[in-house]
């Protein structure tokens, strides 16, 4: 096919840099399975968010990071394949994810307690309500934090991580 011996070249370049035609296609094998992993992944996602109250933005992180782990997940296969130990590149990725679980505990907490209020329903958005000192009406449930719209007509982001750990208080109409 090729006669101008290209093939022997591009084989005698594998062969001095110590690449294995085998390995290569294994790695081409590992990148279409991980790319068709998070085919079905980001489907399935989207699929099951469907029937859930969870907001948009929500379901979107979710599946983006959904995605990113199995990415993630799939370059440490390619990095396996390669020959390339992956322990302590794992175990230092442990070690390192345990120092930003610490820096980040709040962020986290308050996204987790945002999920629970959202999935609690124990106000939703125009309901009135109180919690510690913060009156008003609600304007927005977010991820991380609850907007609130005082009398007068101040907004105050309450952190979601308040109505987990608080009373809260939602006034009823007056009719």
């Amino acid at each position: 096919m090729f006669s101008f011996g290209l093939r022997d070249w591009v084989v005698e370049i594998m062969q001095n840099a110590g690449i294995d035609i085998f390995q290569v296609a294994k790695v081409i094998v590992a990148l279409t399975i991980t790319y068709i992993v998070a085919r079905v992944l980001t489907k399935t996602l989207k699929t099951v968010f469907e029937k859930t109250p969870f907001p948009e933005e929500l379901e979107k992180g979710i599946i983006k990071y959904s995605r990113y782990l199995v990415y993630l997940a799939g370059l440490f296969a390619i990095i396996s394949i390669m020959g390339v130990d992956i322990t302590s590149i794992l175990v230092g990725l442990g070690a390192f994810s345990i120092a930003i679980s610490f820096a980040t505990s709040n962020i986290i907490q308050n996204f987790v307690s945002g999920i629970l209020v959202i999935g609690d329903r124990a106000f939703k958005v125009g309901d009135t309500i109180m919690v510690q000192n913060f009156e008003g009406k609600v304007t927005k449930i977010g991820i991380r934090t609850t907007v609130l719209e005082d009398k007068n007509g101040n907004a105050i982001f309450i952190p979601n991580s308040l109505f987990i750990t608080n009373a809260v208080i939602r006034k009823k109409l007056n009719n």
